[in-house]
């Protein structure tokens, strides 16, 4: 669990490189063992070959007959043993082995009848004193035998023995040997070459992930020094955005340069309305002014009023949004995909005034950024989430709602951040809470995971949004409004009254239950009918 926490306060580039760093590890070492076990296996097999080839040919570099005249020890001369030696040595030397040798038991002891090794020391039937464990095995099943052995006197071998019957039907053993040292030496040889060959991919690899990671997440980090950086001067012209982070401007796929292109564009707004502001406002206290400024640049980020032909007179879409100070944390925004989708969002951002003014702009380029980029509601508000999350110290996060309408269909695919349920008023006037997943609230924790969902409104059917300002309302004897109300109101009015008139409805509502009571939160209502007639 530390681990993990720490994991979390480290920024993107690390959190990024990390994973690479700790995933190229495994990969290459696992590589690299696996790369020399295939590598010894081979060598072990290669050798085994050379063996077995050196005992098959040892028949064909002797004489003819010579294993039906080596039949006792004066049977074959000295001179001749060591014409054969020499031969045979030759021959070991190429096939790189250490021993040669063709073995005659009689009487129950084991003569060297032929042999080779490069210390010249076996003779002709010389005695084989304690013959190694191969040799019994080979004896008792008289087939081919390949091991490694414990030679009494000549240590540890890696070892090929094959049967031979002469023409008289005498059994001979003909065996190679090799030591298994020498063996060693090579599988040590190969372990060093894989182990520099991973080692170099290692550091190939983490060079370019720290590469490909910091190319990902410089942009980000220009863009937080960026935004830290106006702010703390007061959102100065001064402070301008790097062009090269949005060459292409909305253009472009990438998701920082649609990012820095949205901050820009909200930078030049800020620029005009604050502009324009502190020529009429130098006067006044700085923070009424702030506060002042905050409620014209909402205004700005607010979407103008539905068309009513927009979408081919399939949608009525009415929303209010009423500040409990002259600048407020709600939002909410809608704008069309294409001719046949409309996103809806509303949102409640925590604390009151210029912070959560400035954090529900933020929330609104986010919403707009997000939507170029997927049409997900539940990925829309993953990157909203992983965006405000990152460097969020002031732990401030919103409420968010985001719904995508078909309005050929009426199919509504949504998904929830913690905000309120919406309601459901059908055709008939019947109102319930539409069944939806509650969620985290959105900037609190990066990788959240958001559960998408869908419904579909009939024709006539409306979804009625709204922000806790509704339900949270008191009056002068410290009554609380309430869902119950709210829902009762709606209950209430006739099922043919426009959405504007719904939205009026609840407002009044609120107004009078609350009497001469201050507003003590931002009140936010989005109203949204599906008016499409099936034919």
């Amino acid at each position: 669990m530390n681990g993990m926490n720490w994991y979390r306060r480290q920024n993107i580039h690390r959190k990024i490189f990390i994973p690479f760093f700790a995933i190229t590890l495994l990969s290459t070492s696992a590589f690299t063992l696996y790369g020399f076990l295939q590598s010894s296996r081979a060598i072990v097999n290669e050798i085994d070959k050379r063996l077995l080839i050196a005992a098959l040919t040892m028949e064909q570099l002797l004489p003819q007959d010579y294993f039906s005249r080596a039949v006792g020890p004066d049977s074959i001369s000295d001179e001749e043993f060591q014409q054969n030696l020499r031969r045979l040595n030759l021959f070991l030397k190429n096939v790189d082995a250490t021993y040669l040798y063709a073995l005659y038991k009689t009487d129950g002891v084991y003569h060297f009848i032929a042999a080779a090794d490069f210390d010249f020391e076996t003779e002709y039937w010389d005695v084989y004193q304690q013959p190694a464990p191969n040799i019994y095995v080979i004896e008792k099943n008289w087939r081919t035998y390949i091991s490694t052995t414990n030679d009494p006197e000549y240590g540890l071998l890696r070892s090929v023995v094959i049967p031979y019957t002469d023409k008289n039907g005498r059994r001979i053993i003909i065996g190679a040997d090799i030591h298994a040292h020498d063996i060693e030496v090579l599988k040590r040889r190969s372990f060093f070459h894989f182990l520099l060959m991973g080692l170099a991919s290692f550091l190939l690899s983490i060079f370019f992930s720290y590469i490909a990671s910091r190319t990902i997440t410089l942009p980000l980090s220009r863009l937080s020094s960026f935004t830290r950086s106006l702010a703390e001067h007061d959102f100065s012209t001064s402070i301008r955005l790097d062009p090269a982070l949005f060459p292409d401007n909305e253009k472009t796929k990438a998701e920082t340069a649609l990012l820095a292109y949205d901050f820009d564009t909200m930078q030049r707004h800020l620029e005009t309305h604050i502009e324009q502001l502190k020529l009429t406002q130098r006067a006044r206290e700085r923070a009424e002014s702030e506060l002042r400024i905050a409620g014209q640049l909402q205004s700005t980020f607010l979407p103008p009023p539905l068309h009513p032909n927009a979408f081919n007179y399939h949608v009525e879409l009415q929303a209010m949004m009423q500040t409990a100070k002259q600048a407020g944390g709600d939002l909410y925004d809608y704008f069309a995909l294409d001719d046949t989708h409309l996103l809806f969002a509303v949102g409640d951002v925590s604390g009151k005034g210029m912070p959560a003014a400035i954090f529900m702009s933020v929330v609104v380029v986010l919403l707009r950024s997000a939507a170029k980029q997927s049409r997900d509601p539940a990925e829309i508000i993953h990157r909203i989430n992983n965006d405000l999350a990152e460097r969020n110290e002031s732990c401030t996060f919103v409420t968010l709602f985001v719904g995508i309408l078909n309005t050929e269909t009426g199919g509504i695919h949504f998904a929830n951040g913690g905000h309120n349920p919406p309601r459901l008023i059908t055709s008939q006037g019947e109102v319930r809470p539409l069944a939806i997943a509650t969620n985290l609230v959105v900037g609190v924790m990066p990788e959240q995971t958001f559960t998408g969902e869908q419904c579909t409104l009939m024709p006539g059917d409306s979804l009625f949004l709204y922000s806790d300002g509704i339900t949270e309302a008191f009056n002068e004897e410290n009554a609380l409004y309430g869902a119950s109300r709210m829902d009762s109101c709606l209950r209430s009015l006739p099922p043919a009254c426009s959405v504007t008139e719904i939205v009026q409805a609840v407002d009044r509502d609120v107004a009078d239950f609350s009497g001469q009571g201050e507003q003590a939160d931002d009140i936010t209502i989005l109203c949204l009918r599906y008016a499409k007639s099936h034919l």
